[in-house]
């Protein structure tokens, strides 16, 4: 099962916008790390509206590397919520981004994304997207089996896999 608004090899590259925009905006993201929230607070809302305009459209590109490196699975059950609230829709994915971003547990070893009732709740405050549908997929994390390791993986977007976050434009 692939995500809705995903692309790349088996759907592991979320994004925002028209695909058929000429211009592409790499993101790369992880949902604990804490310069990856400084950059969703800074600019996430910059990004939607230049995509929102049809001047780009923002690929994102996650990482679970936290997981591996200070132990426990809330970056991969996180991306497992995201890729749930990609089949609501873009809208709702990015301001699930903004609200996982702003809920962003810390310090890092804290692993509350890995409870599925503080994922619910922070998607309780995104408009439309707490559904039936959308807790199902979240409580059985139905894109956690490999998916969200999968959305997790840098090289395949070219990055090196030792940065957290940042950007690239083409």
């Amino acid at each position: 099962m692939t995500p809705a608004n995903t692309t790349g090899p088996g759907g592991t590259t979320l994004y925002y916008g028209d695909l058929n925009t000429p211009h592409v905006l790499q993101v790369f993201l992880e949902l604990r790390d804490r310069a990856s929230r400084t950059m969703s607070e800074n600019l996430l809302q910059t990004f939607r509206q230049a995509a929102d305009e049809g001047k780009l459209v923002v690929k994102f590109h996650f990482a679970a590397t936290i997981d591996d490196t200070v132990g426990g699975i809330g970056s991969q059950r996180g991306l497992s919520a995201l890729a749930a609230a990609a089949d609501v829709g873009q809208k709702e994915f990015v301001d699930y981004l903004s609200a996982l971003f702003a809920a962003q547990p810390f310090p890092p070893v804290d692993d509350k994304f890995s409870e599925t009732s503080e994922l619910l709740s922070q998607a309780g405050k995104v408009v439309g997207l707490r559904s039936a549908e959308f807790d199902r997929k979240v409580t059985d994390n139905v894109y956690l089996n490999g998916r969200a390791r999968r959305l997790g993986l840098f090289r395949r977007s070219g990055s090196s896999g030792r940065r957290c976050c940042g950007t690239t434009v083409r």
